[in-house]
Formats: C-alpha cells, structure tokens, sequence
C-alpha cells in the first residue's frame, strides 16, 4: 500500500464512513425489500409459496456467487473499477425493474425474468460487503482504532438495511406497489455510488489489473459447487430431506465441494486464495463466526409461533424488527468494548446474552406472549451485535494488506453461508424429529432445542480455542494477558 493511502484517516473521510455502512446495507436491504413484497410479488405474478422461496433462494445464490467471484472480479478489472461500476449497474437494474414492473403479467416470460432480474440484483448488491472490508482494512492499517470504528460501522449496515426497507417498503407497497419496496435498496445504491467519487482510499496497489488472473477452471469448480449447493438445499426445503433424489443431490455436492476446495488448495492461481487461513488467529475466528450463524439466523421459532397458532403475523414482524434495532444496539455496546480494548469481555458478553435468548426460544411451547417473544429475539440481537464486529477485527488484526481481499470475502462469506447452512442444517432436524416424534410440536421443540445447545457449544468452542492461544486478540490485550499471567 502507498504511504498516501496508509495516511487515510476515517476521522477526515465522511464518504468512507457512508461507503462501509451501505456496503452491507446494500445487500440486506434487497433481502428486507423482497421478503416483505414477497405475499403481493405472489400475486402479481400468481406464484405459489415453493416459488417465492426459490426467487428468495436466487438472491441469496446470486450473492454467493458474487462473494466468491469477488477476488478474481477485483484482479481483472480492478478494486475501485469494480465497486464503482457495480453500484452504478446495481442502480441502473433497480431503475429499470420499478420501471418495468407496473406493466408486467403473470406470463411464464415475465416470471422467468422475475426470477434473472433477482439473482443478477443478488449478485450486484452482494459485491460491496467484501469490498467495503477490504477498504476499510486497508484504509486503517496505521490506525487501529479508526479500524474497529469501522468494522463496527460495517455491521451495523447489515440489520440497518434490513429494516429500513422492511419499514419503508411495507409502508409503500399497499397503495403503490409492490415495486416501491425497492425504493430503498435503489437509494443505498445511489449512496454508495456518490460516495465513491473521487475516493483516492479505493485505488489500492496490488489490486489492479497487475494482480495474477485466476484460471478459468477455478471459476468454474466454485460456480458448480455452489450449484449444486442450491440444489441440494431448495429441493430439500420444498420436498423431504430424506427423498433419495434430494440424498443423491447431497452426494454430488459434498463430492463437487471436495473437488473445488482441492483445486483452490493446489491451484497457482486459485479464485478464492487460502492464503488467510495461515494468518495465526484467523482460521478460528471465521470457524465460530461461521458456527454462530447456524442458531441465531436459522429463525425456525418464527416458524413455531406461526404454524402452531401462537402469534399473528404482524406481531411476528414487529418482534423481528425489535430484534434487529438491538443488534444495531449491540454494535454500538461492541464498538465501546473494541475501543476499550475489552476484547474477553465483548466474547462473555455476547455469548451470554446469545445464550440466554436461545433458551427462551425453547419456552415459546408454554410462554409465548408477544412480550416474551419480542425480549428473547431483542437479547439474541444484542448478543449478535456485540459479537460480530468483534470476530470481524480478531480475524483482520494480523492479516496483511495484500491478503485483505482474501481475507474480507471468506470472512462474508462465512456471514451468508452459516445462515444457508444453518437452515438447511435446522430443516433436516425439524423433519427428522417430527417424524420420530409424530408431531409438529416435538419437531419444533427439538430443533429449538438443539438451537441452543450449538450455541453453548460455540461458546465452549470459543472459550478452548482462546485457552490454548488458537484466537488471538488485538496486540496490545495480548501484552497486557501476558503481563497479567505472569503478575
């Protein structure tokens, strides 16, 4: 990195701090947009619940692909060229979409294109996240501080998305449209492309054209995985796990993913570098970062309070969006403990809290109220928020400039794959234990209940990798640690 660029205070940039918020806003904000337009996208395009579930599933695989696509995107066009041009692409295909929409019918040609316009979005807005990571890191590298003010900024953008387009897309979509959800998403997008202008910190060395291209074959490998990954996963949710077409599936992508991970492993040029994962510290916080998602992002007591009569559905909005206003709350409490160097006390503190909500999951069979419910999913977010920005900068705080494009995509990736995991993980529970219970009610109250168990787990998983030094803290905590031991 330039001397320039290393000067970069966030402090004197406004546009960095606006740039690193809407980069995961971006993508969240789609995800809010489509799901709380999902019951009138139905109508318009008379589309049955199974293919409202495969339209969100092509925004989520369109991002996938785009995370993974990031490193070689950045080492052909280039990191600021590809940041730029994919939030200008991404306004100009929001435009386009609201202004088609109000002329479209329920053809099978329109539907069809429904469903491109979604993955080709899922992949436009999910390329900001690592981007931003990448920036911010190489932004800070003299200032550590101004960093993990930064990250946590970062997350913060994730539920904030969220929940300004639910807010605001549900305020519109009954007397406009269902098209007017994606007014929000459309101004992140025109936030992001604005703040890039003329933004010197995106010209980063070693992240140009200059960079070695990856093979075509490495591409390739990732793109099939994550096909086959879809598949497995959508036709296991809308059939049964246990089919043995949907068992065949597994096979082929556990075999394709085995395939692709080698080629990464022995490619001199892979897609995705594995260069991160020799990084001391990093390989463990991605490990619990990923894990953690798997219980607090799955939502399966939505399910609960939904198809076994115990809440209305408006109510079960209100209490997700309670939930996301305290993780955003909970950024702001890690954020103080990041500044305060209090690492071990952010991980006690967000494992707590996390655990704590997890438990009163298991109780909704016998305390429901809307009351209960709204405080237990608010006390995961807290636990959320706090945690996230935390193993986003313990991941981060020994990895290299050259390494940060690496770096900041699995760390995304490990964000959106533990939630894809975690439901297909969760559902295969759920179906496996109504079955052996002969009833909805066992079935949901194992799956609450092992919910909580991977999330203790988690906790003892992060408390052992700590114990024999595997999860690094920030330097100057490990110095005190040190001095403290030997006091």
């Amino acid at each position: 990195m330039s001397e320039a660029s290393s000067r970069i205070s966030p402090r004197l940039r406004p546009a960095l701090w606006l740039l690193v918020f809407t980069g995961p806003a971006l993508r969240t904000s789609l995800l809010g947009a489509l799901l709380v337009a999902e019951e009138a996208i139905g109508k318009a395009f008379g589309l049955s619940a199974g293919a409202l579930a495969i339209l969100v599933e092509s925004v989520i695989f369109g991002g996938l692909l785009a995370v993974f696509l990031v490193p070689p995107l950045i080492a052909v066009v280039g990191l600021r060229r590809v940041s730029f041009y994919v939030s200008l692409a991404t306004v100009l295909g929001l435009v386009a979409a609201m202004g088609v929409a109000p002329f479209t019918s329920d053809s099978t040609q329109a539907i069809a294109l429904l469903f491109v316009v979604a993955m080709l979005l899922g992949f436009c807005v999910a390329i900001p996240s690592p981007i931003t990571q990448t920036l911010l890191n190489n932004s800070t590298t003299t200032d550590k501080t101004s960093r993990q003010s930064l990250q946590s900024v970062w997350s913060a953008g994730q539920p904030a998305g969220f929940i300004v387009a639910s807010v605001v897309g549900g305020l519109l979509i009954e007397p406009f449209g269902w098209w007017t959800a994606l007014v929000v998403p459309l101004a992140f997008a025109l936030v992001s492309a604005i703040s890039q202008l003329g933004h010197t910190a995106m010209d980063v060395p070693g992240q140009g054209t200059a960079a070695p291209r990856p093979a075509a074959a490495e591409v390739a490998w990732i793109v099939v995985a994550l096909v086959a990954f879809e598949i497995w996963s959508t036709w296991g949710s809308l059939r049964s796990w246990m089919e043995p077409g949907v068992l065949a599936a597994l096979a082929v992508m556990v075999v394709v993913t085995i395939g692709a991970i080698s080629h990464l492993r022995h490619s001199p040029r892979p897609a995705v570098s594995l260069a991160p994962f020799s990084v001391a510290g990093f390989a463990a916080a991605t490990v619990i970062l990923l894990i953690y998602q798997f219980p607090t992002t799955a939502e399966f007591e939505v399910l609960l309070l939904t198809e076994l009569g115990r809440m209305s559905a408006e109510d079960i909005g209100t209490r997700t969006a309670i939930g996301n206003v305290a993780q955003i709350a909970g950024t702001a409490f890690g954020a103080v403990l990041l500044f305060r160097r209090q690492i071990g006390l952010a991980f006690v503190a967000g494992f707590t809290l996390t655990i704590a909500g997890l438990a009163g999951y298991v109780l909704y069979l016998w305390w429901d109220g809307f009351v209960f419910a709204s405080v237990t999913r608010a006390i995961v977010g807290l636990g959320g928020g706090v945690l996230t920005p935390v193993l986003f900068v313990v991941a981060l705080a020994r990895i290299p400039a050259s390494l940060h494009v690496a770096a900041g995509t699995w760390l995304v990736l490990a964000t959106i794959g533990g939630t894809e995991i975690g439901l297909a993980l969760f559902d295969i529970v759920l179906e496996v234990a109504t079955g052996f219970t002969g009833s909805a009610r066992g079935g949901y109250l194992s799956v609450e209940a092992t919910q909580l168990l991977v999330g203790m787990a988690t906790a003892l998983l992060t408390a052992w990798l700590a114990a024999r030094g595997r999860l690094f803290l920030t330097p100057s905590v490990i110095v005190a640690d040190h001095l403290a031991r030997k006091a």
